[in-house]
């Protein structure tokens, strides 16, 4: 891209996804000044940015608003599984929670903010959409879904896809939530909510069970 050179599309097998906005931002924003809004973004993404940094693959793409968006998978598609992106992803966004929930309002007009975050994995191609003023993206019903579990997930909730689940549920602990309609609303996907990390041990005690047969 540097160079001028043409980009050409990168079809992956699989990438996890993470969507991430503030609840009732515009509500938020309209009742702050401009420099309480930019004091917000800056000090809550800034920490978001330091999370992205501590993982070996994940990647922040562009942030439309107040909605965070991140990927993980485009740099080790040979050597490392979905599952290790959706488990890296989930990690990070728990650690995104954490940040909110700690994040210093001494400057703004309320003591707290929310998230929602929405997570799912899937195919998705990668390319230059634009020459003119280039810049690398991600296309791809996965990308739509993604956020579409953001827009119903709840608060302060890590609303997860039924095929992320899928990969994680012997890592995470997580509760049904309704379908999902996706897409042109048409089709319903699974989903779930994250709860927790399930113990080291209890893992071990369930693999020793199933493989002894107790």
């Amino acid at each position: 891209m540097k160079t001028g050179a043409a980009v050409e599309p990168r079809p992956f097998k699989c990438l996890a996804f993470l969507t991430a906005d503030i609840v009732s931002f515009t509500n938020l924003s309209s009742k702050s000044s401009a420099k309480q809004v930019v004091s917000l973004l800056n000090r809550l993404y800034s920490q978001m940015d330091e999370v992205i940094d501590s993982f070996e693959d994940l990647y922040k793409l562009e942030t439309i608003g107040d909605a965070y968006n991140v990927v993980a998978g485009l740099n080790t598609q040979e050597t490392s599984t979905p599952k290790d992106f959706a488990v890296s992803m989930i990690e990070c966004a728990q650690r995104f929670m954490d940040i909110v929930r700690n994040l210093d309002m001494s400057d703004q007009i309320t003591d707290h903010i929310q998230m929602r975050i929405g997570v799912h994995v899937g195919p998705a191609v990668g390319g230059v959409a634009n020459p003119a003023m280039p810049k690398y993206s991600l296309f791809g019903d996965t990308v739509t879904i993604t956020g579409q579990m953001e827009q119903t997930s709840r608060p302060m909730e890590i609303h997860i896809s039924g095929p992320t689940y899928e990969l994680v549920q012997d890592v995470f602990a997580c509760d049904v939530s309704e379908a999902v309609p996706v897409l042109d609303g048409k089709q319903k996907m699974a989903a779930w909510w994250l709860l927790h990390k399930k113990a080291a041990t209890s893992r071990r005690e369930s693999s020793y069970a199933r493989e002894t047969g107790q």
